[in-house]
């Protein structure tokens, strides 16, 4: 088990295009775990995905989860870790929508990002066999955030209107039914 400091910004390695993989041996592998390890023990905030790059690693892997309310709606639980490997998006709904984000790489900042409300994608797994997914809502979200984590977009350059510091992010929740989990 390998679990792996996330790097934040200004780290120059966040805004870089990341390179394709190739090669599906043993260091890819580690990678994959490495992202696993980190992202089950990140907590305050929990994560919602990780890319490689926010461990410090420019090659084409992401982990999203996929969550579901839990049966007394008191929390979220997690349902399953996504290992995607050289995911691409392949169409997007016309339809989008406005949603909050935040990011472990970028520590304190929230902001409002309007994405596709549902996806196609394919990717690989750890073993090179191909994934082909259909994503919406919350879940597409995640997934479009790690994506554009690979190319060296961060959601700060995406943001509609200010972002918010926690503190200013928590009174705002208040006035909301909307939440957010760090990506």
């Amino acid at each position: 088990m390998s679990i792996v400091p996330i790097l934040t910004v200004p780290n120059k390695v966040l805004t870089e295009k990341c390179t394709k993989i190739k090669d599906f041996g043993p260091e890819t592998k580690q990678i994959v775990q490495d992202l696993l390890d980190t992202i089950i023990h990140a907590k305050n905030p929990e994560g919602a995905g990780l890319a490689a790059p926010q461990i410090g690693v420019t090659k084409r892997i992401i982990i999203a989860r996929r969550f579901l309310p839990s049966p007394d709606g008191s929390n979220r639980t997690i349902t399953h870790e996504h290992v995607l490997i050289n995911p691409r998006i392949i169409s997007s709904s016309d339809e989008t929508q406005e949603g909050w984000e935040g990011c472990l790489s970028i520590p304190n900042t929230y902001g409002k990002v309007r994405r596709p409300k549902k996806i196609k994608l394919m990717a690989q797994d750890e073993n090179g066999d191909d994934i082909r997914m259909n994503a919406s809502g919350f879940f597409a979200r995640v997934i479009q955030h790690e994506i554009d984590h690979l190319d060296g977009i961060l959601f700060t350059t995406k943001t509609i209107g200010k972002t918010l510091n926690e503190h200013e992010y928590d009174q705002l929740e208040d006035y909301e039914d909307e939440t957010v989990t760090d990506f």
